[in-house]
């Protein structure tokens, strides 16, 4: 969880920068997307928020650590962050879709990526792959119930499982391919030619293979970054992965937790307790 909301906050911003792009019926270059490669430049600034992914992790999370209902609580979370109007990049909080969603009794038929950037505690709170898929499930449907929305979120969850389980790298990707999509991208290719989308089935696969291709959580979130796109929640999904694989550094966590909410601490503090460093912990052998 502290993986996702890393990533979410330290992507928050260069999503930003893809959106005013787009706007202007451009492209962001490969050097300005790789210059977050660089590790001299942080990966939070004033610029960077908590955006709708951490608030919505945080309620998935909150539900499944404390027996509530999925739909419930992500309307409890929905709502209380609508109260508090546009965001300090003087947008919506959460897409229209959501909104929509959140405020009237519209069917969740969304096939965007929001079910797959909140889903992260299923894959480290559950205990078994039949109940990771069985959660993952629960908690996608409530607003996305399209089937790509619904495979996506499982893959992610099924990741984080079986990564904390100690799958190695190349056996989370054959698994991943051989039960849900391909895999088969290149970095340069993706940072020269990936475009903006919120559709789950088109950058949760990327988010995947960015993770795959990292060296440990830092890394991660900055390959992540590097390809464009919907960045704060790929990064967010590949920071959620790298978490099971290799823990998340403490400094990372101080620097991240004063652009949370109030409200998330006692959430984390709950699943995290005293036992943070250990908790966090890589659980693999970490990678230069």
């Amino acid at each position: 969880m502290y993986g996702a909301i890393i990533g979410d906050v330290a992507g928050s911003y260069y999503e930003i920068l893809e959106a005013r792009a787009r706007k202007n019926k451009q492209i962001r270059s490969y050097m300005e997307k790789t210059m977050i490669l660089d590790k001299n430049i942080p990966l939070f600034t004033e610029k960077s928020s908590c955006t709708d992914d951490s608030i919505l992790t945080i309620a998935i999370m909150d539900a499944k650590l404390n027996n509530k209902d999925y739909k419930e609580t992500l309307k409890e979370y929905g709502l209380r962050e609508l109260e508090l109007g546009k965001d300090i990049y003087n947008r919506g909080r959460f897409g229209k879709g959501f909104v929509k969603w959140l405020t009237g009794d519209y069917e969740g038929d969304s096939y965007g990526n929001g079910c797959a950037m909140r889903i992260s505690s299923i894959g480290f709170l559950c205990n078994s792959l039949e109940e990771v898929k069985e959660e993952s499930y629960k908690a996608t449907i409530p607003s996305h119930n399209h089937e790509e929305s619904i495979k996506c979120a499982e893959a992610v969850a099924v990741s984080i499982f079986l990564l904390r389980s100690g799958l190695p790298k190349e056996k989370l990707k054959e698994y991943i391919e051989n039960n849900y999509f391909k895999l088969d991208y290149d970095l340069d290719d993706l940072r020269l030619n990936y475009l903006f989308t919120s559709r789950a089935i088109d950058s949760v696969p990327q988010a995947i293979y960015c993770f795959l291709e990292s060296k440990n959580f830092e890394n991660a979130i900055r390959i992540s970054l590097s390809i464009g796109g919907d960045s704060d929640t790929i990064a967010a999904i590949t920071g959620a992965l790298a978490e099971a694989y290799y823990g998340v550094p403490e400094d990372l966590i101080e620097k991240v937790n004063p652009y949370l909410r109030d409200y998330m601490n006692p959430v984390l503090e709950k699943y995290y307790g005293k036992n943070k460093k250990k908790v966090l912990e890589a659980k693999h052998v970490k990678e230069s």
